[in-house]
């Protein structure tokens, strides 16, 4: 796909990002916006947002509309409303929770109070966030919902932050079944390390790591349904080397 192309991918489609201020978020706003999408993105905090906003201001040619809203919380009628504004949304990318704490501690060493607000930030606020945003969505329209690779393998003294990626997975795949083509398409996107500005400025980079606009190009091609991979809802963004899957790389 020619950079023409690319640039006009999105043309009078509205996209919603949810978690657009992380380092993710903020690629993935930055990405769609070059596609030309009216982007919603949504946070938790006005400054934040605001600094996002000066981030991506000359983007183009896209429009950006920042809106505080927690997807995550518990009142999805609430939620709803807030964004209700924007109509029928013709993508919504999810990159919300909670990625771990750099502290290793085994399975057997942690507490309730830690158990719980991992359940919490990374598991029960994405469930909030799926049954808030996919009735926005369109019929035609297209959801797409990141997790780490620890939802596939083993994860050594994170195992919290692996057994909700993988509880969020099959959340999603669960969604994506009971759909079954009635509702807009839902992909599950499991992820590697991730080139963010935030790692960038602690020398925590490769360029062998996919980057946060790689992941925003991938997912507007998909909101599009343009590519190979616009029908498979699961797929596997590792590293570069590997490409995109649709199933795990060994």
């Amino acid at each position: 796909m020619s950079d023409i192309q690319e640039d006009r991918l999105l043309s009078g489609r509205t996209v919603l990002v949810a978690g657009a201020t992380g380092g993710i978020g903020e690629g993935m706003t930055l990405a769609l916006l070059r596609q030309g999408a009216t982007v919603v993105a949504t946070g938790r905090s006005e400054e934040r947002l605001a600094g996002l906003a000066d981030h991506v201001k000359e983007a183009g040619p896209g429009t950006l509309i920042t809106r505080t809203v927690n997807v995550g919380d518990a009142d999805s009628e609430k939620v709803r409303a807030q964004l209700s504004p924007y109509g029928a949304l013709d993508g919504a990318v999810v990159s919300i929770g909670d990625w771990g704490s750099p502290e290793r501690t085994g399975i057997l060493d942690i507490s309730d109070r830690e158990w719980e607000e991992m359940i919490a930030s990374n598991l029960t606020s994405h469930f909030h966030a799926l049954r808030a945003l996919t009735p926005l969505l369109s019929r035609k329209g297209a959801l797409v919902h990141l997790s780490g690779f620890s939802a596939d393998i083993p994860y050594p003294f994170s195992a919290l932050v692996g057994a909700t990626n993988a509880a969020k997975k099959s959340l999603v795949r669960s969604l994506d079944a009971e759909l079954n083509g009635a509702g807009p398409r839902v992909y599950e996107l499991i992820i590697g390390p991730i080139r963010t500005r935030p790692r960038a400025a602690i020398g925590a980079d490769n360029p062998g790591w996919f980057s946060a606009e790689d992941l925003g190009r991938h997912a507007g091609r998909l909101i599009a349904r343009s590519g190979p991979y616009a029908d498979a809802s699961l797929q596997y963004l590792i590293t570069r080397a590997h490409g995109v899957r649709t199933t795990p790389p060994q």
